[in-house]
């Protein structure tokens, strides 16, 4: 919970990570949240955005120690593109939860997600010492579930007709990545589980 603090930076190959300032409080902040496209799988969809709301917002999650709220720079161009956030992260039993938006479309395709979700993952599990961090995602948000796949996550399961999406309901995808487990733990881990309950 120190680490929490101090100011965060953490460098990856495309882009780095650093935390939240007022001054990213902007006008193309508050439109990414006000997007239907852009914020058509959030659930902050159903607000409308201020400047004042986001400075706050930004204020709140600084001040708690127990989330890791960050900005995603692109390095060619030095770009605020998007946020992502380790948190609420329950320390006696070392998980937490990443949500993650790229909020620039002219990003989106390039790998910036999984590159950030694997960044703060790693962080997650190395210096603070979680054993494992996981995401939900709308099944229907196929971007965000292969970013979340290639930086190593597997699918744990599945909560059946979760949310309503423009007319119907939508299955919850729920992902998840733990330390030093591969994917021969985890399919064991889930073959005994399910023999375990005869199912």
């Amino acid at each position: 919970m120190e680490q929490k603090k101090k100011t965060l930076r953490i460098d990856g190959k495309t882009i780095f990570l650093r935390d939240l300032k007022k001054s990213d409080a902007t006008n193309e902040y508050m439109n990414w949240l006000n997007s239907k496209k852009i914020n058509q799988f959030l659930e902050s969809r159903f607000t409308k955005h201020s400047i004042v709301d986001i400075e706050n917002y930004i204020k709140k999650m600084n001040h708690d120690a127990d989330i890791i709220f960050l900005a995603i720079i692109r390095k060619d161009n030095q770009k605020h593109i998007g946020n992502i956030k380790l948190g609420p992260i329950n320390w006696d039993h070392k998980y937490a939860e990443i949500g993650i938006m790229i909020g620039d479309k002219n990003s989106w395709g390039k790998g910036f997600a999984s590159e950030a979700i694997k960044l703060i993952s790693d962080f997650g599990f190395n210096t603070l010492k979680l054993h494992k961090i996981t995401a939900g995602i709308y099944e229907v948000n196929i971007g965000s579930i292969k970013a979340f796949l290639k930086a190593g996550f597997f699918i744990e399961g599945i909560r059946f007709n979760q949310f309503f999406l423009k007319g119907k309901y939508v299955n919850h995808i729920l992902l998840a990545k733990m330390k030093n487990f591969d994917k021969n733990s985890i399919n064991k881990l889930k073959n005994s589980t399910i023999q375990s309950y005869n199912l």
